[in-house]
Order: structure tokens, then C-alpha cells, then sequence
């Protein structure tokens, strides 16, 4: 007997997008209204939640297994779900980044290194995978504490 049945069902069909962004709690119902309705998934994605988000797909030499892991769990999901879509999305005060040496980036900044980050995975990603869409957003707030995503340029 199931402890407790929800209302939700089993999602059908399958996916084909994979949106790889940071497990901060503060941002979470945030990227499910951006992906929900913004991007009109409605639930259909497959997502990979971890701290520093797509950041786990760069800077190998600075955290090989961190980055051999996130590279697997991407590698993963794309093969097993026949991913053709891509949203990667970093965030305003990523508490990751401030774990990460100034000196492997070029900005002093956090959103653009953050931004840098992206384009790195971006362009590594269509190398290896190029029959993949990749598309880069940023999220932070506004002076009401609204959440905001704007896309970031290639």
C-alpha cells in the first residue's frame, strides 16, 4: 500500500530537452515557471540539479571529477532520452562560484564568469554533440525580488 498517491501521473510521451542549472532552493520555483511556461515544456524535461549548475561541465583541469561526472550524468541523460534540446541557466550569488579560484577565469566579475562559463560548455557540448540545441540564460532577481531569466549571447 503507497504511503501516500499524489495527483500527479506518470509523464508521457518522452522528452527531448535536458535543462542542466543549480539546486540553490532560492531559484528552483523560478526555473520550473521559466521552463513550465516561459519555454512552454509544461513539465516535459528532463532536468540535472547540482551546485554551479552547467559549471560542472567545464574547468576540467581545476575539478576533473566533478567535471568527469557531470559529463557523464550529461552524456547519460542525452543518449538514454534522445535529448535534442539543451537549456543551461546560472544564477545571480551562486554560492559555487564563490568555492571557485579567481584566477581560472578571465572576468573578475561572477556573472561573467559565470556567462564565460556557459559559452565554454556551449561550444565544447556542440563540438562533441553537435546535433544538440543549446540555448544560455542567467537568472537573478529584480528590486521586488522577482525572479528574472534573460538569455545569454553566444
Amino acid at each position: 500500500m503507497p504511503i501516500m498517491q499524489l495527483s500527479s501521473t506518470l509523464r508521457e510521451p518522452e522528452t527531448d530537452v535536458l535543462a542542466i542549472y543549480c539546486s540553490d532552493y532560492r531559484f528552483q520555483a523560478g526555473y520550473q515557471e521559466f521552463l513550465n511556461n516561459k519555454m512552454n515544456l509544461d513539465g516535459n524535461c528532463d532536468v540535472l540539479a547540482i551546485p554551479g549548475g552547467p559549471q560542472c561541465l567545464t574547468l576540467v583541469e581545476y575539478l576533473p571529477k566533478f567535471s568527469w561526472s557531470g559529463l557523464k550524468w550529461f552524456r547519460f541523460l542525452v543518449d538514454a532520452h534522445s535529448v535534442k534540446r539543451l537549456i543551461l541557466i546560472q544564477h545571480q550569488d551562486c554560492a559555487w562560484y564563490r568555492t571557485i579560484p579567481l584566477h581560472l577565469h578571465s572576468a573578475p566579475e561572477p556573472r561573467l564568469r559565470q556567462e564565460e562559463d556557459l559559452r565554454r560548455a556551449r561550444a565544447a557540448l556542440a563540438k562533441e554533440r553537435p546535433h544538440l540545441s543549446i540555448e544560455l540564460y542567467y537568472a537573478g532577481w529584480d528590486a521586488s525580488k522577482h525572479i528574472t531569466i534573460e538569455r545569454v549571447n553566444i
